[in-house]
């Protein structure tokens, strides 16, 4: 009974069923500012300005001035200047 059910009932076994086809991203546009000098508002009023290293799904990371690396929610982020 095995193989030969399926091959005279017309249907294909549920393991050869193809996977879906991944949704197309949204863009946010970082790519854009990726690599460059941009200064990021945040829901709080405050501001910081660095370099956008990488943009990820939920998170910004910049490297600042002084060298030091920060990662900023995006749920935060008012708005997005740059280059500056």
């Amino acid at each position: 009974m095995g193989e030969g059910v399926w091959a005279m009932s017309g249907r294909k076994p549920k393991g050869s069923l193809k996977p879906p086809k991944p949704k197309p991203k949204p863009s946010d546009f970082s790519e854009e500012y990726t690599g460059r000098l941009v200064k990021v508002a945040l829901g709080d009023g405050s501001t910081v300005e660095g370099v956008l290293v990488e943009a990820r799904r939920f998170w910004l990371k910049l490297k600042l001035a002084g060298g030091k690396t920060v990662y900023v929610n995006k749920g935060f982020v008012k708005w997005v200047e740059g280059p500056v």
